[in-house]
């Protein structure tokens, strides 16, 4: 029987808890790393025997005998806090993006060369986008010619985390690109291979400022008389969605905590008065070295979510959207070769995140490298810094 592995979380937020819920049976928890108390003590709770740290120094310093960390923290931090772990010999897995700067990616890569790092792009691990690639590497469209991508981010998503939140700063949190679609460009070059000979971006912040404010709204909303599709009150107190990175202390409730937001909270602001500066709509083309066109499309503007995909070949087009997939080879009729309905819209990212854990303790356990690494989603992320 395999020994049990011993793990750090660092981090209290909604990835640590939901990274948490994807742990195999024998890896534990033995640490949490986090500076707000209470986060830390509700994640605590949730990992027994686990000691709580506030800083990653502290951690290091305090040498526990550990396995790897699980890094789940501000964008920022993923480079000093994986360092750190390196140091110690700990294995790490990590969020994308993985660093803000390809120089902090560059380091990054040298620091840990001596441990295995997996990263947290859970596209590779969904079979929506599994299926997708195994048709396309089996020579269903012919030679890839090109792909058109389209990520809607929607109207929640949107004005919780990039207008309102804490991925609103280009300074703070890197551009949106980097943030949201480094996934997507990962997956792209996943199924494709090659390098980026020519990288071109266009894109702009048109809608969420303060010029586009409707006439007669207030700067929060919980005294807005304007009918908006990012109302906070009917985002939070209404349909108590995007609340579960609310902290909620002790003795209190968490309608009495989004009644706070929204008085006086960063969640509560109208967001055409919130200083954020990422673009709200951005276009990205990209040439390969093989040839292949890529253009991938962030939509910030849509009220819905969800992503399109269009691959055009030498013998055929394949589109995906709504998580089905349809087929149309020398001009013949669309026939549906995958239908993940069922399966997308399911939590942990349709069982993605599951997966992409376990093959990261899989890897540790047998000596082979994760699915996802370093190396491997490296072209990726420099494609998103060439695109700002």
């Amino acid at each position: 029987m395999s020994r049990l592995l011993h793990i750090a979380l660092v981090g209290a937020g909604n990835r640590a808890g939901k990274y948490l819920a994807c742990l195999p049976e024998d890896v534990t928890v033995s640490a949490v790393v986090e500076p707000d108390v209470l986060r830390r003590e509700r994640l605590l709770e949730r990992c027994p025997g686990a000691v709580g740290y506030r800083q990653m120094e502290d951690l290091v310093q305090a040498a526990p005998l550990l396995d790897a960390v699980i890094v789940a923290a501000p964008d920022a931090l993923h480079v000093p806090i994986a360092v750190c772990a390196a140091s110690r010999g700990w294995h790490i897995l990590m969020e994308k993006p993985v660093a803000l700067t390809l120089a902090d990616y560059q380091s990054l890569m040298e620091a840990t060369s001596g441990v295995t790092v997996g990263v947290c792009l859970e596209m590779r691990f969904h079979p929506y986008w599994q299926k997708m690639r195994e048709l396309v590497l089996s020579g269903a469209v012919g030679a890839v010619e090109e792909i058109l991508h389209t990520e809607q981010i929607g109207a929640d998503r949107m004005s919780h985390t990039f207008v309102r939140g804490l991925w609103a700063s280009k300074a703070e949190a890197g551009p949106i690109f980097l943030s949201k679609c480094s996934h997507d460009t990962d997956f792209l070059l996943w199924l494709t291979g090659g390098k980026a000979v020519s990288v071109r971006s266009e894109g702009g912040l048109s809608r969420f400022k303060a010029a586009e404010a409707p006439q007669g709204s207030t700067e929060r909303c919980l005294y807005c008389p304007v009918d908006c599709p990012y109302s906070a009150v009917k985002l939070y107190r209404e349909r108590q969605a995007w609340t579960d990175g609310f902290t909620v202390p002790q003795g209190r409730s968490l309608a009495a905590v989004i009644e706070e937001e929204l008085a006086r909270g960063r969640y509560g602001r109208c967001v055409y008065h919130c200083a954020n500066d990422v673009y709200d709509h951005q276009e990205v083309a990209v040439t390969l070295d093989s040839g292949i066109r890529l253009r991938i499309c962030l939509d910030g503007l849509s009220l819905e979510e969800g992503r399109t995909t269009l691959i055009r070949g030498s013998h055929g087009v394949l589109r995906a959207a709504d998580w089905q997939l349809w087929l149309s080879q020398d001009g013949g009729p669309q026939e549906c070769v995958g239908d993940f309905r069922a399966l997308g819209n399911a939590p942990l990212h349709g069982g993605a995140d599951r997966l992409l854990v376990q093959d990261f303790f899989q890897a540790l356990r047998s000596g082979t490298q994760p699915g996802a690494t370093l190396s491997s989603t490296l072209e990726a992320h420099r494609i998103c810094y060439l695109a700002g």
